[in-house]
């Protein structure tokens, strides 16, 4: 195995926020090339089993990388391979373990990641969740010594998908976040997810980072080599950074030199404040009840820590949320737009959408992310399998 590959994003582990990537990604990835939907699933699949996983890890990694990229959230499907890579080789990522209950009193449980790849313990961790809201009408798991698992939003709609109301959150392995009032980033970006079923219909589902932006949308502008388009980067001086590359390399610097700022943008005027303080809460109910680490960690392996909750309306509530959402969502979409020709969305249109239409026409990869694959697959002995859409 060799280590010459491109340099992947810097290592973090930052679920992002699919809820507003997905409207933006499909028109920053117009001009990019396609690739069937089916490769970048075998592509994802021959990439996770040369890494060493086991069957289990590779099946459940491979559904959620793939629904992400379906979904239009290109910064956590299939271009994360080369950062679990780089995870690997230097000890960071144990390839081939798998999760473990190692704690399960009344409605909770509390799940051993093992130091592995997030996605088993993601799923696990919400199907206890869920498993335990069907006895007790809600149910929670938290989830410590693992990795990044992805789209936050992924594990809350495996609640909805069974008529359950899902929430999930992470912790982040390094630090990203400037709190508000300081110079350097402390905080992750510690996404929040929720989704609610809706009768006859796609579930609602918000996936959103407590930064303006997830890390790994900074990572997007990066690889196509474009500009960042809003304040999203700033270093140690307040400045803003537009330039992508000086970006990534900022956030992904030891000096704590940049940093994503927290959701609502800079100082209070603009509800900064109010991101960072969401921030906080996530950390401390993802890894301050799992036993996960501290944030700020940028050597060695750092204890990710997720929080699941689900919610079964039929036990807990007059069994109502389904129709209750279903009308909720009509009148949100019914009301009048301020641009006729753009309708009022509700959190989760845009990913129902993008997944209709990339599952036929395809999923756009930049020439930088192509070259990163194929690195990737030479330093792990995978085949390159990716197909263009014709």
């Amino acid at each position: 195995m060799t280590t010459q590959s491109p340099s992947p994003a810097s290592p973090q582990s930052t679920p992002g926020s699919a809820t507003t990537t997905a409207a933006s990604t499909s028109a920053d990835s117009a001009h990019l090339p396609r690739y069937t939907s089916s490769s970048v699933r075998a592509q994802i699949r021959a990439i996770m089993t040369a890494f060493g996983a086991t069957d289990s890890v590779v099946d459940i990694a491979t559904d959620v990388m793939h629904d992400t990229d379906l979904s239009g959230i290109d910064s956590h499907g299939i271009s994360m391979l080369p950062y679990y890579g780089a995870g690997i080789r230097d000890g960071s990522l144990a390839a081939g373990t798998e999760p473990e209950v190692v704690r399960d009193v009344g409605a909770t449980v509390v799940i051993d990641g093992k130091r592995g790849f997030g996605h088993p313990s993601g799923q696990l961790g919400m199907e206890q969740a869920i498993a335990k809201a069907r006895t007790f009408g809600v149910g929670m798991a938290t989830v410590r010594e693992t990795n990044h698992y992805g789209a936050a939003g992924y594990y809350a709609r495996l609640a909805a998908e069974q008529g359950l109301v899902g929430m999930s959150l992470c912790s982040t392995r390094n630090a990203y976040q400037t709190p508000t009032g300081a110079r350097n980033p402390l905080m992750g970006t510690n996404p929040i997810a929720f989704a609610c079923p809706v009768d006859g219909e796609e579930p609602i589902v918000v996936d959103m980072a407590t930064t303006v932006v997830p890390f790994n949308k900074v990572k997007v502008y990066e690889l196509k080599d474009q500009p960042l388009p809003a304040d999203w980067v700033l270093d140690s001086h307040g400045r803003s950074v537009r330039n992508s590359a000086e970006a990534m390399a900022g956030l992904g610097a030891k000096d704590g030199s940049h940093g994503l700022l927290p959701l609502g943008g800079a100082g209070v005027l603009g509800g900064g404040h109010k991101g960072y303080a969401l921030a906080t809460m996530v950390q401390l109910l993802s890894a301050g009840i799992s036993g996960a680490d501290q944030p700020g960690n940028v050597d060695g392996f750092q204890s990710v820590g997720y929080f699941f909750l689900a919610i079964d309306p039929e036990v807990a509530g007059a069994g109502i949320t389904p129709a209750y959402a279903k009308e909720l969502r009509d009148t949100l979409r019914g009301m009048d737009p301020v641009d006729p020709e753009v309708p009022v969305q509700v959190a989760g249109d845009p990913e129902h959408r993008e997944r209709a239409h990339r599952a036929v026409h395809g999923i756009p990869l930049s020439d930088m992310l192509l070259d990163q694959i194929r690195a990737t697959c030479a330093d792990f002995g995978a085949d390159l399998v990716l197909e263009k859409v014709t």
